[in-house]
């Protein structure tokens, strides 16, 4: 409807009037609030207005401040960490009874061992067992307690976090790491150690370390056969076979909805495990005594283990130490030279005449000579996919279920825009021998991953000519399925694991440890300050007892239960079994 245009009604001519008078009022006042602002600094002072010096400095210092970058907070290292959860006036889990009076201190799970989650979760489920459970419930305490005491572990059966063995947050192991790779590092660690021998009561394992292992075994036994069985499972048709929508069946099938949640799964499992994880190192988990924070992860006094460990292994473990940013270098971060290099002295100290070894450094001069001839534009190789931000991840994780576009083609080209994204130049270029592990690596990776792609693309097309439809699993199928699972759960693997661990002749502080010497320094410090505490506690007078009495029949476990250093022996072992059966009664 088309309003018509004529001559204003007195009443509303007056309301425009009236309208008017509060435009113009509105309008003074704005400008007068503007012109008192312009006109005063910031302590209220007169100031002068409009001069073109003041203009010119204003702008002048506006600029500077857009040009000023915030500067990044550095990263918390293991002893601020530490530090920080000391601090802390709650913890996560109640405090035993058993421990009340007595001096604690707060820790994370990497300091909390099973028996004191055990204690502290059945105080605060007691109360709320009806009284007939009561009465049996100390005595079935202790008996848990014995069993947890008398069962061991193989130390080699057990994982850890990086952050517990001494890294700090912003070390290459907590970023490059799956469950297979850090099991794999922790191991390698332990048996350079010598400790490959050892068993651990399951009273003293760690919180972190039994979230960090039934990790490991849920995605070794449950997630990674399933994606792998995802791609090779004989399911065919379209949802939109035979409807309006047939032409979406080559695109949404039965088999790609079946693989989108399986992934979802995956996925949806893994951030739970890393919100877990990240919440039990980075968080007071309970308050525990001087003894308890020593038992933690303790070895058994009584028992250990016969298990072989391969010369090759060991050879490699020797070697090996936890990279650490700012005193060890990853092996990742080396260039190819210096595994020439050292490949060529290993090679030398395995043959016995000069003239052997001779030929050796003849043939690694020659190596380098055309390694150091050969310019490679290290730029055009793709970022690695652990490199990703969010955003590029998100891209890459849903691109995988896109026919003929996602997977290698998608990455290759996520990871060329990741390297655009921060300033690389894809024309630079460096020679071979300079060229990092890491980028020869990915190299690797991304090639294997292309000839994979176009294997299981083309030979797709080829089956569809050649063999008869409806076949449950064809070749190319499963050859498809057993390379990627060589990539993902070998080549990343690997990848991981020397991105993570650095040669103990670069480690700068001389001890050969890496990340672990802020571990090392932590424990001896904490101990001359318990050794100094002590001292002073027998010098001092004695005082009269303020402590919290415990009721009687709180305190049963430890009068009940043998204590974690009873020199009783356990039953020895069969050789390279993982844990002991405890002995009847």
């Amino acid at each position: 409807m088309v309003r018509g245009v004529g001559r204003d009604h007195p009443v509303a001519a007056g309301r425009s009037r009236t309208g008017t008078k509060w435009l113009v009022r509105v309008t003074a006042a704005t400008t007068l609030c503007s012109v008192f602002a312009a006109g005063a600094t910031g302590n209220g002072t007169a100031a002068v207005v409009a001069t073109q010096a003041a203009h010119q400095q204003q702008i002048a210092t506006q600029a500077a401040q857009i040009k000023v970058k915030p500067t990044t907070r550095p990263a918390e290292t293991y002893d601020e960490r530490l530090d920080r959860i000391g601090k802390s006036k709650r913890s996560l889990l109640a405090t035993p009874k058993e421990n009340l009076g007595k001096e604690t201190s707060c820790v994370s799970a990497e300091f909390t061992s099973l028996s004191v989650v055990y204690d502290s979760l059945f105080e605060s489920i007691l109360p709320s067992l009806p009284p007939q459970l009561q009465q049996n419930a100390y005595a079935a305490r202790a008996q848990a307690h014995r069993d947890m005491d008398h069962m061991n572990v193989s130390t080699l059966a057990i994982s850890d976090s990086p952050l517990a063995l001494g890294a700090d947050s912003d070390d290459p192991a907590t970023k490059y790491r799956s469950p297979i790779s850090q099991w794999i590092v922790v191991q390698l660690l332990k048996v350079r150690d010598g400790k490959q021998n050892e068993a651990i009561p399951v009273s003293r394992i760690t919180l972190m370390q039994a979230v960090e292992t039934a990790w490991l075994y849920l995605f070794t036994t449950v997630v990674a056969p399933a994606k792998v069985l995802s791609q090779i499972a004989p399911i065919s048709g379209s949802p939109f076979d035979e409807t309006q929508l047939s032409a979406l069946s080559n695109f949404i099938t039965w088999k790609s909805i079946l693989q989108i949640g399986v992934s979802a799964s995956a996925l949806g499992a893994q951030y739970t495990y890393q919100a877990i994880a990240s919440s039990m190192i980075n968080q007071c988990v309970a308050r525990v005594t001087k003894e308890q924070k020593d038992d933690a992860g303790r070895p058994s006094e009584t028992v250990r283990y016969n298990i072989p460990i391969p010369a090759i292994v060991q050879d490699i473990a020797d070697q090996l130490a936890l990279a650490d940013n700012k005193t060890c270098a990853p092996v990742g971060s080396l260039p190819l030279s210096r595994i020439v290099t050292r490949t060529s002295d290993y090679a030398q100290t395995m043959v016995t005449t000069e003239a052997q070894k001779r030929n050796i450094r003849n043939e690694t001069k020659r190596i380098l000579s055309t390694m150091r001839s050969t310019p490679i534009p290290h730029n055009l190789i793709p970022a690695d996919p652990a490199d990703f931000n969010t955003a590029e991840s998100i891209a890459s994780y849903i691109g995988t279920i896109i026919p003929y576009v996602g997977g290698a083609p998608l990455d290759i080209a996520l990871g060329l825009g990741h390297n655009i994204g921060q300033g690389d130049n894809l024309a630079a270029t460096v020679p071979l021998s300079d060229l990092t592990v890491t980028k020869g690596m990915t190299a690797a990776y991304y090639s294997l991953y292309l000839s994979l792609y176009l294997f299981s693309t083309a030979g797709g097309l080829v089956e569809g000519e050649v063999l008869p439809k409806g076949l449950p699993l064809t070749p190319v199928r499963l050859l498809n399925a057993a390379g990627s699972a060589a990539i993902t759960y070998g080549l990343v693997n690997y990848h991981n694991v020397i991105r993570s661990m650095c040669l103990r002749e670069d480690d700068t502080t001389g001890t050969g440890l890496g990340a672990e010497q802020h571990k090392k320094l932590r424990d001896a410090k904490d101990g001359a300050r318990t050794e100094k505490a002590a001292d002073e506690k027998a010098l001092a007078p004695a005082a009269p007892s303020t402590s919290a009495r415990v009721p009687a029949g709180d305190d049963q476990r430890r009068t009940a239960a043998p204590t974690t250093t009873s020199k009783k022996p356990a039953i020895t072992p069969v050789p390279g079994l993982p844990f002991t059966i405890p002995a009847a009664g």
